[in-house]
């Protein structure tokens, strides 16, 4: 197969605003620190799943 004669052109990426929960737990604690005070901020939107929304059940 021949090579592309032009470059793929990719959209730029822009800053990332909708975080779930299991990608904050990765984040350096100065990171997770400003990114929890934008989402209680209102500019960041935080995402939740259907699982999330389950409540555990109870043991007896």
């Amino acid at each position: 197969m021949p090579k592309r004669k032009e470059e793929e052109k990719f959209a730029n990426l822009g800053e990332k605003e909708c975080w779930h929960a299991y990608s904050l737990q990765m984040l350096q604690p100065a990171k997770f620190n400003l990114v929890v005070g934008e989402i209680l901020k209102g500019n960041y939107t935080l995402l939740v799943t259907k699982l999330d929304k389950q409540t555990p059940k109870q043991f007896n």
